[in-house]
């Protein structure tokens, strides 16, 4: 049997967590770096009326305010890095502390929560947490605070530290996206915070070649309440570009990464004042006339703030409408506030019906970039009753020639649905004859499943996608890592600290690539090819370069240097990875000797 040759990779280099040194604090002489933060009589002091370590601890007091307390005034936090804080915290009633950050983010203040502890009367309490702290913010403080406004407490043994995590070597990571090249796009989504760290940025432009911000092009990220009231004539909605945004979209730009937009009209992270009379918070409801106007400017502004501020971001997807039927049925959400009936769209209060959907897209086709194409996005896609709402809304609108597809967010669990299911709701959603983006891709581990179970089940789905290949043009998972999934608990995507698991291995499982791969650098093309006669493969590269031959659990083989070309002998059969580099540039093969 000849051997076969493909473009893989399944060695893992890990992220190694360590710690630059920090602060630490037990207070037994001192305060510095400590201040009283609030108004008026806050004040701090060292007590030895307690102390969880030592002989003295600070003292917190005279608050008259929940925000009142204790902060550090150094300037030990910096952007774009991540750092662990712990510490031990006592008062003498139950109460609960807060540990958060202050920074300014486009001129405003935020205050992002690191940790809560719930303390119980007269006992020391841990606090501790981990938070990344995006780029580009300024004048960041730690502090800590209770929501008990009079609350008087105790700090001790308190320290900050910056995590600082070794590279990860992707290159000897298969790429995604190069081995699903014949197939379709893989992609993923993020936020702002998560591709700060270095590893991740690096993750994403190896493996993917589509990126979906997490929040940052949602109503709520862009729109500016402010300036709609001093400028909107009530109906022209006025955007913003928040820093968060111009991080994901600058980081695509510079990159060449192609972006899906998400999202246009979405009952959920949509304002209320966005739909009130003067875009005042306790307006009245306006008139679909109105909303009709500030739908179109929306889209059209947010639109031209993107392509305007960012002229070479490919944007070649956007979810135009999200959303708009019922958890499990396939009936348009009931009228009302998200923000006061769970899952109430105001967008529903306004039409009382779904006239509001074709005219999103109506207007969105008048502006939308050459070369993007629209979706309607929406999860529970698969439950028959919805499923078949859907597919009656979508398949409309794409004869109407208003939307190019559907996304089928594909939010799954190892328990349900079952694959035949899926597979339904996607064979139906194919017979529209629109294109189909998998957008949001997770599977989270029912009770009692195993990596294997949830393994099976990808690969089940990825076969089924290579069979609808011509109906699909993206395969999406929401979130890089497991750590920063939404649905964390879950544990639903192939990696976990960079980590591929197991569903990631089944997923490439069979996959061939041609044997001649091109690298990063035209300059550079390698060749790898089996020997008809013997137990060797041949390597040729344009230039001097050095090969390294691994086993599959990361044992190197054999390694060499070579100029031209290279007979590699492999004498027991078995699974290798093979990696050809020269200068900066780097391949990946996985070789398979089965005679």
């Amino acid at each position: 049997m000849k051997s076969k040759t493909l473009l893989t990779s399944v060695m893992l280099c890990l992220g190694i967590n360590g710690f630059a040194d920090g602060l630490t604090y037990d207070f037994e002489s001192n305060y510095s770096d400590w201040g009283a933060r609030g108004t008026g009589t806050t004040t701090i002091e060292l007590s030895s009326e307690q102390k969880h370590g030592g002989n003295q601890s600070l003292y917190v007091s005279n608050r008259s305010s929940n925000w009142h307390g204790a902060y550090l005034t150094n300037d030990y936090l910096q952007a774009g890095k991540t750092y662990i804080f712990s510490g031990y915290v006592f008062a003498t009633e139950n109460a609960t502390i807060n540990l958060s950050l202050q920074y300014d983010v486009d001129g405003s203040a935020s205050y992002p929560s690191v940790a809560n502890a719930s303390v119980y009367a007269y006992n020391w309490t841990e606090i501790s947490g981990e938070i990344v702290i995006p780029e580009e913010v300024e004048n960041i403080q730690a502090y800590l605070q209770s929501s008990t406004a009079t609350l008087s407490f105790y700090i001790d043994d308190f320290t900050c530290t910056e995590k600082v995590t070794e590279s990860v070597d992707f290159s000897s990571q298969i790429s995604l996206k190069e081995l699903f090249a014949d197939y379709f796009k893989i992609g993923t989504a993020a936020t702002a915070s998560e591709i700060t760290p270095q590893n991740t940025k690096d993750m994403i432009l190896h493996h993917f070649n589509s990126l979906t911000p997490g929040n940052e092009l949602k109503p709520d990220a862009l729109l500016d309440q402010t300036a709609s009231i001093s400028d909107g004539d009530n109906v022209n909605p006025q955007v913003k570009l928040p820093t968060a945004t111009k991080t994901v979209l600058k980081f695509c730009e510079e990159n060449s990464m192609p972006m899906r937009g998400h999202v246009f009209v979405w009952h959920s992270q949509t304002p209320d004042w966005f739909f009130n009379e003067g875009f005042q918070s306790d307006g009245a409801t306006v008139s679909k006339e109105v909303m009709d106007q500030r739908m179109e400017n929306y889209i059209k502004n947010v639109i031209e703030m993107v392509t305007t501020n960012y002229p070479n971001l490919n944007i070649y997807a956007w979810d135009i409408v999200n959303e708009t039927f019922k958890n499990a049925e396939g009936v348009m959400r009931d009228a009302g506030s998200n923000y006061t009936t769970d899952g109430a769209s105001r967008w529903m209060e306004i039409y009382g019906d779904n006239t509001f959907i074709y005219n999103a897209f109506t207007f969105a086709k008048k502006y939308i970039p050459a070369g993007c194409k629209m979706y309607y996005n929406d999860y529970n896609e698969y439950i028959p009753s919805k499923r078949d709402g859907i597919y009656a809304l979508v398949k409309d609108l794409y004869e109407k020639g208003l939307c190019d597809g559907i996304g089928m967010q594909s939010h799954l669990s190892t328990s349900y649905p079952s694959v035949d299911l899926y597979k339904q709701a996607l064979v139906k959603y194919a017979s529209v004859g629109c294109n189909i983006q998998i957008t949001e891709l997770d599977i989270t581990l029912a009770d009692g499943a195993t990596y294997d179970t949830q393994a099976q089940m990808y690969k089940d789905l990825f076969d089924i996608y290579k069979e609808y290949k011509d109906n699909i043009s993206l395969v999406a998972f929401w979130g890089t890592n497991d750590e920063n999934s939404w649905r964390a608990s879950g544990e639903p995507l192939p990696f976990a600290n960079y980590q591929p698991k197991a569903a990631y291995y089944r997923i490439i499982e069979d996959m061939e690539l041609s044997t001649k791969c091109s690298t990063t650098s035209a300059d550079f093309p390698i060749n790898v090819y089996p020997s008809l006669t013997n137990d060797a493969i041949t390597i040729t590269a344009a230039s001097d370069f050095v090969y390294q031959l691994f086993d599959m659990a990361g044992n190197k083989v054999l390694n060499g240097k070579a100029e031209g070309d290279a007979n590699v002998h492999i004498s027991v059969n078995g699974a290798y990875v093979l990696s050809v580099t020269t200068g900066n540039s780097i391949k990946t093969f996985k070789i398979v000797k089965e005679r």
